[in-house]
């Protein structure tokens, strides 16, 4: 399956802003949604796991309105992740974040573990640098996020 990110309003078809009940109908697209809690939060959150690893968080503002969407890169690559046609989670977190660079503004942070599109509401994360070449650690980014305006996850 493609899953296309179109930031800044939507991912997959769940759109920012979206009623829980809106988000719910669109992600079961993707698979069978369940209630989860991040962390102590209070909002109850909504996770979406897939067959390849593939793993979507919808986040939940006060007002039960979407304010985040994330992906968590899969272990295969029968879904895939795109931003305008450039596979997220395929393509090397270097490489990406020099493609980003070249289309809009990025901030990197994390000595390059995260890197930020704020005029997009996009992020990438990753949790290691790798050493070398030959190092897959790190390689590829882990996870995206698209967020409303004023996202503080």
């Amino acid at each position: 399956m493609r899953i296309d990110l179109r930031p800044p309003t939507d991912a997959a078809g769940i759109t920012i802003g979206a009623s829980r009940p809106e988000a719910i109908r669109s992600c079961r697209a993707l698979g069978s949604p369940s209630d989860f809690h991040r962390g102590n939060e209070t909002s109850v959150s909504l996770v979406v796991e897939r067959p390849s690893g593939l793993v979507t968080f919808v986040y939940f503002d006060s007002t039960g309105s979407v304010e985040a969407i994330e992906f968590g890169r899969p272990t295969t690559d029968t879904d895939v992740v795109e931003y305008a046609g450039v596979d997220v989670f395929g393509t090397p977190a270097e490489e990406l974040a020099r493609w980003l660079s070249e289309h809009t503004r990025v901030e990197v942070a994390d000595e390059g573990r995260s890197i930020t599109a704020p005029d997009l509401l996009l992020a990438l994360w990753r949790p290691v640098i790798p050493l070398d070449l030959e190092d897959e650690d790190g390689r590829f980014f882990e996870s995206v996020l698209l967020a409303e305006s004023g996202y503080n996850g």
